[in-house]
């Protein structure tokens, strides 16, 4: 397993990876990965221009798969990580390139960004300047560990349909959606707590770091129109990885009871977390799947979320209408009310079959139709 990131479950784009390494050591294979922490082994924060001058991750990575190759089977890379022919690498095995959100889609939003929210500080102008830039070096990298490996994994279907249609290397792709483990399910639908018990809580969940891209701009708003309907409601933020005093300064709202903000926490915590909330909020423009809506789903929470690539996965296994379109603050904000207000026999078997959709992503399965796969290719 090859990422541009540090092997931590913490984090949604390392996790993916990580526990499917967990899968194939318990259907008896052996795993290795090579991350950004042995990739850079520096302690402490670099300058940009300490980051600008060292080598890439992917020529970190090539050298390590060029010593090690003879070792592996398959390689299993991130998108970008190695641009590079096989031949190149040294690869005799299975090369795939793997996208926990495909590269295309984050940057028609970045395009986006700047159309919907222009930047008025000079800062946050270099900053959309520097990220262009680097945008368009990274592309070259993405398109061509694309083109280059034997296999592409995504996570759903639009970004099935993209390289279908788009770059037309569909014979290669194959679309595996994320999923939670048996002892992960277990907790979070032990967790559950009565529906008398959540409806009176009042309470809506977000999990997700604070940024435009998983609706900071548009929080304020909906928590104003949702308190106007609702007016006992409660907010809970969760992995925001910014101080609660950050999170209310861009709300422009003051500190209140009815807004709790929590930056941090372990995944291991998430379902005490969540055992009390009402309903699930996911205002996110662009996801490769979104572990954000499933758990919230597999703890028995009703979420709403905006109609994009990822929780559309889920969402749509359902007949009530939990997406909305990208941007529309209202309808978000009266799907929200809506859940917050019905019955306790109605919420009830939303709720249980919250759980029942949640248990259709299992890792376990999904392990095995992804090795299934990848021996075909093998054998090939």
């Amino acid at each position: 397993m090859i990422l541009h990131m540090n092997w931590n479950r913490n984090l949604g784009g390392s996790r993916v990876q990580l526990e499917l390494a967990d899968e194939f050591q318990a259907m008896g294979h052996e795993v290795e990965k090579f991350d950004y922490g042995d990739a850079f082994p520096t302690k402490g924060n670099l300058s940009i221009l300490e980051n600008l001058n060292r080598p890439s991750f992917s020529a970190k990575a090539k050298a390590f798969v060029q010593a090690n190759a003879h070792r592996f089977d398959i390689i299993d890379a991130h998108q970008g990580n190695l641009p590079f022919t096989k031949q190149e690498l040294g690869i005799k095995g299975l090369l795939v390139a793997r996208s926990v959100g495909l590269y295309a889609f984050y940057d028609e939003f970045s395009q986006l960004e700047k159309i919907k929210w222009p930047p008025k500080k000079k800062r946050t102008q270099i900053k959309y300047w520097f990220n262009s830039w680097y945008s368009k070096r990274k592309n070259y990298e993405y398109l061509r560990s694309l083109q280059t490996c034997d296999l592409i994994n995504v996570p759903n279907c639009d970004e099935l349909a993209y390289i279908r249609d788009v770059l037309h290397l569909r014979n290669k792709c194959f679309a595996f959606p994320f999923g939670l483990s048996e002892p992960r399910q277990k907790a979070f639908s032990q967790a559950v707590q009565p529906a008398t018990v959540r409806l009176a809580n009042k309470q809506v969940v977000f999990i997700g770091t604070w940024c435009p891209r998983k609706g900071s701009r548009e929080w304020g708003e909906i928590i104003q129109r949702l308190k106007a309907k609702v007016p006992d409601v409660r907010f809970l933020f969760l992995g925001t990885a910014f101080s609660a005093q950050t999170v209310l300064a861009d709300l422009n709202l003051p500190a209140d009871n009815s807004i709790e903000i929590l930056p941090q926490f372990d995944s291991e915590e998430l379902p005490k977390l969540l055992s009390g909330a009402t309903v699930g909020a996911f205002p996110s423009y662009i996801e490769g799947f979104g572990f954000a809506v499933l758990e919230k789903l597999a703890c028995g929470i009703p979420t709403v979320a905006y109609d994009v690539p990822g929780p559309r996965e889920m969402l749509h296994h359902f007949d009530n209408d939990f997406m909305v379109a990208p941007g529309d603050i209202e309808g978000f904000s009266n799907q929200l009310a809506n859940l917050l207000t019905l019955d306790e026999a109605t919420y009830s078997q939303l709720s249980q079959r919250c759980i029942e959709v949640a248990q259709i992503f299992s890792w376990s399965r999904i392990a095995k139709d992804t090795l299934d796969v990848y021996t075909k290719f093998l054998a090939n």
